[in-house]
């Protein structure tokens, strides 16, 4: 009986890294990563036209979407958009404001440039914010208080809100450093813009106060005076309904109050603001709808 011969054509099994570096180079098969080359080829082909295909349709939807987009403001504003569903409501934001997330503000008027208690960061803030925003604008209409001005909105108009001639004879300047020399601080308050959003009140007005959260607080508070348009130390500030409707006018300039605080020093005072008009909902403090709050906190060297 004929001895039978066995053949192994298969290569030996390997492991570790000589497995790795064979699956990587086979020089035996000449396969890359376990591709000839041809089939790295048809591989290579297959994706740069499926790639190409699938970026020329992104594009092609792109140029589509900016074609039906309107540029200046949303598609559905008003009563159309989804804010509508609880109701149309403005919020209220501050400055200066060096973090989004931090509604600390925290310095010692006494030091001028310093990062850890010096108001210059603050003073930076502020100037930055209204230099960005508030450019003067040449065009401009001279509205009367109380005046509806939305046909001239519509096409592109906007009332003239000059801040510096506004608050001129104020202590919240940038010539008077905004009151950060001293105890007596400056904060601005404004209204967040709502497309086609008007407010209703008789005094056609939307007013904003400011005071302590709690009774401590308002303690801490040894007084609080509101600047704004045609309502100079007051006890409210005021926006007049003229600036209304916002319709996404590039010479649009939202307006403000100044609201300045004398306060304790050394002391954590918690500050909240809201805004009133009858179509206005400032209860809701956990959405802090119609309403900002901040903290203030000024150091002394003692």
């Amino acid at each position: 009986m004929a001895e039978q011969e066995f053949h192994f054509d298969a290569e030996p099994k390997k492991s570790g890294l000589s497995g790795i570096c064979s699956f990587i180079w086979n020089s035996n098969t000449k396969e890359f990563c376990g591709r000839s080359g041809a089939s790295w080829a048809k591989v290579s082909f297959f994706y740069s036209i499926f790639y190409a295909c699938l970026g020329a349709f992104f594009i092609g939807m792109l140029a589509v979407f900016f074609q039906i987009m309107p540029i200046d403001k949303p598609t559905y504003y008003g009563e159309k958009s989804t804010m509508a569903q609880k109701g149309l409501n403005p919020g209220l934001g501050f400055r200066p404001q060096i973090d989004v997330e931090d509604n600390l503000i925290s310095f010692n008027p006494q030091v001028y440039d310093n990062a850890g208690t010096g108001y210059k960061t603050y003073l930076d803030n502020l100037k930055i914010f209204l230099e960005k925003h508030y450019s003067p604008v040449d065009d401009a209409l001279p509205c009367t208080d109380g005046s509806d001005y939305t046909k001239d909105f519509e096409e592109g108009k906007a009332c003239a809100f000059d801040y510096k001639t506004i608050f001129a004879n104020t202590n919240c300047t940038e010539e008077k450093e905004y009151g950060y020399n001293s105890k007596k601080v400056c904060v601005l308050v404004k209204m967040n813009k709502i497309v086609s959003w008007v407010p209703e009140s008789e005094e056609k007005k939307v007013k904003i106060t400011c005071a302590g959260q709690t009774a401590v607080d308002k303690d801490n508070l040894k007084k609080v005076t509101f600047h704004s348009e045609g309502n100079e130390n007051a006890d409210a500030g005021y926006l007049d309904a003229k600036y209304f409707p916002f319709l996404a006018q590039k010479s649009y300039r939202a307006p403000f109050v100044f609201v300045e605080f004398d306060v304790e020093q050394n002391v954590l005072i918690n500050v909240i603001c809201k805004a009133h008009a009858d179509n206005i909902d400032n209860e809701d403090t956990m959405n802090l709808r119609g309403m900002t709050k901040f903290s203030l906190f000024i150091h002394s060297n003692n």
